[in-house]
């Protein structure tokens, strides 16, 4: 099951928060000298050069000239450990015992390094008190993805959507779960975005640890964020390392359907980010990858956003089809398209390099497009429309709109299947929707929808008239049928101020 090889460092290489990387000169097959004859005898032989990754605070420091012993299994298997052998120990200098202090968290259980860490939510946490009986995230978006690459690009869509509205960039937490790798300190990507400001917190759940806050569970993991680390928007992944068989259900990012579905039971709005790739060769994943369509439409049983990226043709296509089983009315999910072609600088500009299946972004920029839309659509639900939105109705479509207790009319010729949210306007707006769309039309209600009572039930969102412009004109668009309740009527009286004058 494992490989064990014994070195001597010869180089330091990288260092990161939590990780050094060294280059190690093999001595011999095994500690011990024995290699059963059916193993990998002959793989990484006495006098390889490898290279290593230690871990500082599990292993202590390493230097040049130790004996290291390591694991090398991956390694030469060639699997994705990023090419590593992982150092075990440094046997003849262990570190020494660690300060005795709070915390009983054992985490990587039962295996040889298995670290004993302080969670924020047992009871030697200073939160504890503070996360013993919460149990909302306040309509908090959580923002899930399947791949550990998805991460900077959905920060670099959400940033870059603050400030085209002008608002200070979203205060971001990374709910890193243990599909992938546990140590959080093996992502360069995540040490990276800390350094840059643009992560607040790192919390590890589940087994995966060596995160900013350890957390027990995805679900106080996702807690945490809101009430210790006040994070305006969430990203859940798994770290890096994705596995797979090939099969439908033989995949570590299955867990995503099951990280909305925690969201939703605590209050938060789920978004669902859809690996997509328009390079890659493996035909389950091309367009939308199999593993979003089981993890979304299979696992994931609460209701969530599935944010559908407006590309080129014909891949475009391709994903929109893809996804169309995800949403209704054949699936659960709530359809919100999503411009993002714009998003590209700022992807360009993230301060770590983009990689995802080992390619860039100049490669297959779909995915991070993917991503950095759903970044974008998490910014907006912060802001959403607030008090009164107007929408101009044909009589008969309100009337309809009576017998069956909801209001889905998109705009004037719409179906609500096809567009996914209501138009509406702002008071200032109404007038002109009048003209461009209804100056034909005599018999019209002006509908007045209060936001803020619909806000418990469906996303009130401010944005881009145009879509493919994010910067034209913006509207509140309602992403659900309007219920009647929080709708007020009134006959059409040529403009806004005559309709709604007395």
């Amino acid at each position: 099951m494992i490989i064990w090889r014994d070195g001597t460092v010869r180089t330091l290489g990288r260092a990161w928060s939590g990780a050094q990387e060294l280059e190690v000169e093999l001595s011999g097959s095994a500690p011990g000298g024995a290699v059963d004859d059916e193993s990998a005898a002959g793989v990484l032989p006495a006098g390889t050069l490898v290279r290593a990754l230690a871990y500082p605070q599990l292993v202590g420091e390493v230097r040049t000239g130790d004996r290291v012993t390591l694991t090398a299994s991956a390694l030469a298997r060639g699997l994705g450990t990023g090419g590593y052998a992982l150092v075990a120990a440094v046997p003849d200098r262990l570190p020494a015992d660690p300060h005795v202090g709070p915390g009983h968290l054992v985490k990587a259980r039962y295996t040889p390094t298995q670290p004993l860490v302080l969670g924020v939510d047992e009871q030697e946490s200073a939160a504890h008190e503070m996360l013993r009986d919460a149990d909302d995230l306040g309509g908090l978006p959580v923002v899930v993805a399947d791949l550990h690459s998805a991460l900077p690009a959905i920060v670099a869509g959400a940033r870059a959507e603050a400030a085209l509205v002008g608002a200070p960039p979203p205060r971001v937490a990374y709910v890193m779960t243990d599909g992938g790798a546990l140590p959080a300190w093996f992502s360069r990507t995540v040490a990276e975005l800390r350094d840059a400001g643009w992560l607040e917190a790192t919390i590890t759940v589940g087994q995966a640890f060596g995160g900013d806050l350890e957390a027990v569970t995805t679900h106080t993991g996702l807690l945490a964020a809101r009430h210790v680390a006040g994070a305006d928007l969430v990203v859940v992944a798994q770290g890096p390392g994705n596995l797979g068989t090939g099969t439908r259900w033989g995949f570590s990012g299955v867990a995503a359907g099951e990280a909305l579905n925690a969201a939703a039971v605590l209050g938060g709005r789920g978004i669902a980010s859809l690996r997509v790739s328009g390079a890659d060769p493996r035909e389950r994943h091309l367009g939308v990858s199999h593993h979003s369509l089981t993890a979304y439409g299979r696992v994931a049983l609460a209701p969530a956003d599935v944010v559908v990226p407006l590309l080129d043709a014909p891949l475009g296509a391709r994903v929109a089809e893809q996804a169309a089983d995800l949403v209704a009315p054949g699936g659960r999910h709530r359809l919100v398209r999503a411009a993002c072609a714009d998003l590209l600088p700022a992807l360009r500009e993230a301060p770590v390099r983009l990689s995802t299946m080992g390619r860039g972004l100049d490669d297959d920029a779909a995915p991070f497009l993917a991503a950095a839309a759903a970044g974008r659509w998490a910014v907006r639900l912060l802001a959403p429309a607030t008090g009164s939105v107007w929408h101009l109705a044909l009589a008969d479509d309100w009337d309809a709109a009576q017998a069956r207790g909801t209001y889905d009319v998109p705009t004037r010729g719409a179906r609500f299947d096809d567009v996914g949210f209501v138009h509406c306007s702002h008071a200032d707006q109404v007038d002109g929707i009048a003209r461009a769309f209804y100056a034909d039309a005599d018999d019209l209600v002006l509908l007045e929808v209060d936001a803020d009572a619909l806000a418990a039930r469906a996303a009130v969102v401010v944005e881009p008239g145009d879509p493919a412009d994010p910067t034209s004109e913006r509207y509140p668009h309602v992403y659900a049928p309007v219920p009647l309740d929080v709708v007020t009527p009134r006959p059409w009286r040529g403009s806004f101020t005559a309709t709604t004058a007395g």
